[in-house]
């Protein structure tokens, strides 16, 4: 069965330095659950972890603050240099710094129109906003124009100080039917909002979500039901690697009950084809 990983990073210097004290805060918070250290590796190892998996593509998302400090070293062009000698099976994702908006739209040109990215992620909670915060309509504007998806950062994120109703997955409803080109890919499963994420999904053509390792929650249980029977093609598998290991997250869910030709979609056929739209697959044009 082919798989393409909507969410891994490999676990380089770079992203170690960012991740590893966000694991810490997460493990104080939340015992057993999410409480995975990756071992260092480079982006080859990285790769031939996910062959050796069985993992055809993943999207690796950069995570940008250079408007805070101009020294955060998770650049989009650190992302850019990592997968590009690896474009058969890594696709980048910009990572866009929200602290300073003019700022955000200029690095969101840069990624497109430069680093050629065709998918954009950005953290609306980061600075205590929604989704659908007008601040951020330029930015979706702007990405519904050229064609490139945007995927939000959604749920519970602990470790993060700010108001849980920014990780609510109810704020992608409006700028999915401001925006009806634009396509929206919300993360984490929109966990503990599991049934709103399912509900914005099922109601607007073009949202999508990627559950990482929230389809292991308490609470997320709904979610392979809604696979089999409402939202077949708009669930997208990811590990959320360096998070949880690629080879466990990956059979742990495979063993979940989605129907044979649902758990095809999820793992590989929805990805593809909406990375195929996006114009992001090597030797695929636009």
């Amino acid at each position: 069965m082919k798989i393409i990983d909507f969410r891994a990073r490999p676990n380089i210097a770079q992203y170690a330095a960012y991740l590893r004290p966000r694991l810490k805060d997460i493990a104080r918070q939340t015992g057993e659950f999410g409480r995975y250290e990756a071992p260092d590796e480079t982006v080859d190892g990285f790769v031939t972890q996910l062959v050796n998996a069985g993992v055809e593509i993943a999207v690796v998302a950069a995570r940008s603050r250079l408007a805070q400090d101009g020294s955060w070293e998770l650049t989009n062009d650190l992302v850019a240099e990592c997968v590009r000698p690896h474009r058969d099976h890594l696709i980048p994702f910009g990572g866009i710094d929200l602290t300073d908006i003019p700022f955000a739209i200029a690095e969101s040109e840069r990624c497109i129109e430069v680093l050629g990215f065709r998918g954009l992620c950005i953290d609306p909670f980061q600075v205590g906003i929604t989704a659908d915060h007008d601040r951020l309509a330029p930015i979706f504007a702007m990405c519904e124009q050229q064609g490139v998806a945007v995927a939000v950062t959604m749920g519970g994120m602990p470790g993060i100080n700010q108001p849980l109703r920014c990780g609510d997955p109810i704020a992608l409803d409006e700028v999915a039917q401001s925006h009806p080109e634009l396509i929206l890919i919300g993360s984490h499963s929109g966990w503990p909002f599991t049934n709103t994420m399912i509900a914005v999904s099922w109601r607007r053509p073009n949202v999508f979500f990627e559950n990482s390792f929230y389809h292991f929650a308490p609470g997320a249980e709904p979610l392979v039901q809604a696979a089999n029977e409402m939202i077949r093609n708009k669930m997208l598998y990811a590990s959320a690697y360096p998070f949880r290991p690629i080879v466990e997250t990956l059979e742990n869910f495979k063993s979940l009950e989605m129907k044979p030709e649902v758990m095809a979609d999820v793992l590989y056929n929805n990805a593809h084809a909406l990375l195929s739209r996006l114009g992001a697959l090597q030797n695929e044009t636009r």
